[in-house]
């Protein structure tokens, strides 16, 4: 068989089929390499049998042997086979996108018909179907051949296989746009034209350079498909999704030449109405530039929609340093966001407006109440001294108790009123040194009495001493009152409440510890928001207003001081007011200093 090689390149024709399967051979490898496209190892295959076909027909015709030429005859067969096979799974898998289906069936039909057609022919000696007796290759160059029934027989197998590509290719007209239109006809002229050639030399004898012309219709077809391939972008992902992005786009897309004429636009440029706007049929950009003078900003109106062009040069590739080639101009909508930041100043406004009505009514009310409230007060004393006669028990019992709703609410006020300065930064405090030992000591001893009432004991803990600092002594004092008669609300009868001044690391720190039920964990904001209570228990509220923290760390702030607790719930909590030592004497009276008595 290796003989058959011999003598090959001294034949013109050979070389004809070589240089149109090298040809054909960088154009695959290229396509390969620079392509991304549906259907690509059948495009693959299909150039292989091309590339097959060609180079057993170049030696076929080149050969001037008898049994060489029918061993170059049967192998061409592999190739024709195999090309129209491969060429119709990849124009399905190209237009209908049907690559992944079916690949058992398709393997077989790339593999057993071609491998079936060359037993066939290659024993045609035995049966003589293919080829008539008197037509077989002799001493002719190039051959010339009668076709017998099994040749026709084969035709007869592969040919539904170019009646499929051709339905395939037809029916994609229906659905394709019209873009696409010029690559399904040129789709269909590859198919077509290699189909025209062999049914000319089948029927009429039709041949190039005596050979059959199937082949090199169809490797032209292929070359230009691939070219086609190459520089069309239909297939090609990058390119059409940011096509489909850039239509889809929901922000007008407007592309200007050097001229800054409009080559392009998208679907929501067209349908804005900005390229029908004064001063943009000409020059866009200056029209922008004209419109922002006569609005006096970078926002442009149409159609009831507010927009901000946003205008981008486009470099040229081939000198990205020089002058561009266009300008990419974005209208960016802000017709939404201007309006919901609008509202929400209108919003804000609103909110504000309603803050102040709120403190101003706060204000009023508790002015008003406090007249009243004073002259009730001062009434209800001067009754329940007995200055104004004796009184049974019966009324004296009511009296008490209106006189503690009237001290109750009277607090309530002065901490509403409190709250409300501390809100707004208006409450003005005293910086006089405070003995913290001797504060918290008389806040204990003042306490003792409601501790009593409740079942609670009152002790003193560990006193550092002695620790002074600079600030109100009444805004601390109330701090410590604040804590202390909550520390005895929430403790059961027979619990104790325990007060300790403690010194560390440069801090002083008021402690008030107590027995009782504890503080969930995440209740931080509730325990120190205005008027914010921890539910008893989980089901009720303990009774108060729910400014005392608020406020007690309001003050201690204002101090330059901080007030927070530990809590275990079931093991009781304890509350610390700390300030930091401050050695500065000098320190501005807004900022009090802090120091250790020496």
């Amino acid at each position: 068989m290796f003989t058959c090689f011999q003598g090959l390149l001294d034949a013109p024709i050979y070389w004809f089929a070589l240089g149109s399967s090298t040809l054909a051979a960088l154009v695959m490898l290229w396509t390969l390499w620079s392509q991304q496209f549906p259907g690509k190892r059948f495009y693959v295959i299909t150039y292989v049998g091309v590339i097959w076909t060609l180079l057993m027909v170049g030696a076929d015709g080149a050969s001037t042997s008898a049994t060489c030429q029918q061993g170059f005859s049967a192998l061409t067969w592999i190739g024709h086979g195999l090309a129209p096979i491969a060429w119709c799974f990849f124009i399905f898998a190209y237009v209908d996108n049907a690559e992944g289906s079916r690949q058992r069936e398709k393997a077989v039909a790339l593999t057993v018909l071609p491998l079936a057609i060359f037993a066939f022919v290659a024993t045609n000696p035995l049966h003589q179907l293919v080829y008539s007796p008197v037509s077989l290759p002799g001493s002719v160059s190039p051959p010339r051949y009668e076709h017998g029934p099994g040749y026709y027989l084969i035709v007869a197998l592969l040919y539904p296989f170019v009646v499929a590509t051709l339905y395939c290719l037809l029916r994609g007209y229906r659905r394709a746009k019209r873009a696409a239109w010029p690559l399904l006809s040129m789709l269909i002229a590859i198919t077509l034209i290699p189909l025209m050639a062999n049914a000319s030399y089948v029927v009429f004898g039709f041949t190039v350079f005596g050979l059959d012309p199937t082949a090199f219709m169809f490797t032209l077809g292929v070359v230009a498909f691939s070219w086609l391939a190459m520089t069309n972008k239909t297939m090609d992902m990058p390119s059409v999704g940011q096509s489909t992005l850039f239509d889809t786009m929901s922000e007008p897309v407007v592309l200007l030449d050097r001229q800054r004429r409009v080559v392009r636009s998208n679907r929501a440029a067209k349908v804005s109405g900005l390229l029908s706007l004064p001063g943009f049929a000409g020059d866009m950009i200056a029209g922008i530039e004209m419109l922002r003078r006569q609005q006096g900003n970078d926002q442009i109106r149409s159609h009831g929609r507010i927009y901000e062009p946003r205008v981008q040069a486009v470099a040229n590739p081939l000198a990205p340093h020089g002058p561009g080639i266009g300008w990419s101009i974005t209208f960016v909508d802000e017709t939404d966001r201007i309006a919901a930041t609008q509202a929400l100043e209108e919003a804000l406004q609103r909110a504000d407006e309603a803050n102040r009505a709120k403190d101003e009514f706060i204000s009023i009310v508790s002015h008003e109440l406090r007249t009243p409230l004073t002259s009730l007060k001062g009434g209800l004393a001067l009754a329940l001294s007995g200055k104004l006669g004796a009184m049974d028990d019966p009324v004296r019992s009511s009296l008490n108790i209106a006189n503690r709703n009237g001290l109750r609410l009277s607090r309530l006020v002065d901490n509403i009123l409190l709250a409300q300065k501390l809100d707004v930064q208006a409450l003005e405090l005293e910086w006089k040194p405070i003995d913290l030992h001797q504060l918290l000591s008389e806040s204990l001893e003042e306490n003792r009495m409601y501790a009593e009432e409740r079942g609670v004991q009152l002790i003193l803990g560990q006193m550092d001493q002695p620790a002074v600092i600079v600030g109100d002594a009444f805004a601390l004092r109330q701090v410590l009152d604040n804590l202390i008669s909550n520390a005895i609300k929430f403790s059961d009868r027979d619990g104790t409440v325990e007060g300790s001044l403690v010194a560390s690391d440069g801090r002083l720190r008021l402690s008030i510890r107590d027995q009782g039920r504890g503080i969930p964990d995440g209740s931080e904001d509730k325990v120190f928001g205005r008027f914010g209570q921890v539910a008893d228990g989980g089901q009720k509220s303990t009774q108060g207003s729910g400014l005392g923290l608020h406020i007690s760390r309001q003050l201690a702030r204002q101090m330059a001081g901080d007030l927070f607790y530990e809590s275990e719930v079931g093991a009781g909590s304890v509350f610390h007011v700390e300030f930091g030592v401050q050695t500065n004497k000098d320190a501005a009276p807004k900022q009090p200093a802090l120091q250790e008595a020496v």
